[in-house]
């Protein structure tokens, strides 16, 4: 099958080229942390982020999904007015969902620290870093608006390189007390702060101006519909994610900067197959509700698209690897086997994007979920039995045989539900 849609070649060549741009900003932090900071303090930055990242999605509670669903297929017709009423009734639930969850890391701050961070990370910091959730939703709510929008470069860059953007200008402020008695995790928690300032703002610069404002939906009525689309969000991340929580708990501090930096090395592929995303789903939603006979070429289209970017991705991260974990500190050079099996993992995950995305479409979310449960429940259960006999490699293992099962059973039930049915 040729792709002949130039629209989605030119769109998707953009998004990447915006996902780069966070994806260098992301990387000059992570190498400004790794040989600024000994490898244990890097570990508990590096855990930090994981949990602001985490904690922040689950306090969303599909929002951002239902956001994109509502906005990407409304009509052309009161579209400003319409997208600023969807826009309005996430902000007033997630400001309540976010207090929620902001309450539970305070209570629970004692074992994170005990648990996650070895006992060495400051209870007062812990206690700081809690800020950064409510600023992280702000900036990923505010992404997630822009690509409903089909602002897909401006979504991107929101999400990717205005928080480092803000990293690095909060470490270049701070420099001389980075360092210095664990203050760099304030710091990451002042440029959390300043990211979502500066997202409210570039999206008010962007939004036109609407006289007449409706009334935002009621926050039960944005959470009951919000809800059911949680876990497709919330397993996508622990899949990504559970494996550097159940480093934390199981190895050191060290341990847990090694896998990262090898995780977030992995990643690149992943910030390709989140710029196709960023430019694939939206297509698909519209082209669902206002041309279903274009749905079944494109998505193949998309497919293939796909496939192909990420396999070369892959190959070229395989092969050059090595040298670029010694640019971080030769001591991560010892992560390089863990890194070709993260690759696997992404790659095997990718594959099955095009196929989820259908599920979503067609309401079909429940099998999407309980595929998604059991990989992760097997993630998880990996993770417990191939840690502790093969350290950080247990953990990239388990993400491979994890994102095997889910992606093969995606596929399975894409077919036998028919999820293309009835289109042309």
């Amino acid at each position: 099958m040729k792709l002949n849609n130039p629209s989605l070649l030119w769109q998707s060549a953009f998004s990447i080229i915006a996902r780069f741009a966070g994806v260098g900003l992301n990387f000059a932090v992570a190498i400004v942390i790794t040989r600024t900071l000994p490898m244990n303090e890097a570990g508990m930055l590096f855990m930090l982020m994981t949990l602001v990242t985490g904690i922040s999605l689950f306090s969303r509670v599909g929002v951002e999904q239902w956001l994109v669903r509502e906005v990407a297929g409304l009509p052309e017709d009161g579209l400003a007015q319409a997208q600023l009423r969807y826009l309005h009734s996430a902000f007033r639930l997630l400001l309540f969902t976010s207090l929620v969850f902001m309450a539970i890391w305070l209570f629970l701050s004692p074992v994170i620290k005990r648990t996650l961070f070895d006992g060495d990370i400051q209870l007062s910091l812990l206690w700081t870093a809690v800020l950064g959730i409510f600023f992280f939703n702000l900036v990923m709510t505010n992404s997630a608006f822009m690509k409903a929008a089909h602002h897909i470069s401006e979504s991107l860059l929101i999400q990717n390189a205005l928080p480092a953007v803000c990293m690095m200008l909060a470490i270049l402020l701070f420099w001389p007390w980075f360092p210095v008695n664990q203050n760099y995790l304030w710091i990451y928690t002042l440029s959390l702060a300043l990211a979502g300032i500066a997202s409210f703002y570039w999206l008010r610069a962007w939004l036109p101006s609407v006289k007449t404002r409706e009334q935002p939906l009621p926050r039960q009525e944005v959470f009951q519909s919000a809800i059911p689309l949680a876990p497709v969000s919330y397993f996508a991340f622990m899949m990504l994610w559970a494996d550097t929580l159940m480093t934390g708990w199981l190895l050191t501090n060290e341990d847990v900067a090694l896998f990262t930096v090898a995780a977030r090395l992995s990643f690149v592929s992943g910030f390709f197959l989140g710029a196709l995303d960023a430019t694939i789903y939206p297509r698909l939603l519209r082209i669902h509700k206002q041309n279903p006979e274009k749905l079944r070429k494109f998505f193949w289209q998309a497919t293939l698209l796909v496939a192909g970017v990420l396999t070369v991705v892959t190959l070229i991260i395989a092969a050059v690897g090595k040298p670029v974990l010694a640019v971080f500190n030769e001591g991560y050079v010892q992560a390089a086997t863990t890194l070709i099996i993260l690759l696997l993992g992404q790659l095997v995950r990718g594959l099955g994007i095009t196929f989820s995305f259908m599920f979503i479409i067609r309401e079909q979310v429940r099998y999407l979920n309980i595929l998604l449960f059991v990989a992760l429940l097997a993630n998880l259960l990996a993770n417990w039995l191939l840690i502790p006999q093969y350290g950080i490699e247990g953990a990239a293992m388990a993400t491979l045989a994890a994102n095997l099962l889910l992606t093969g059973g995606v596929i399975v039930f894409f077919f036998k539900n028919r999820l293309l049915s009835g289109y042309a």
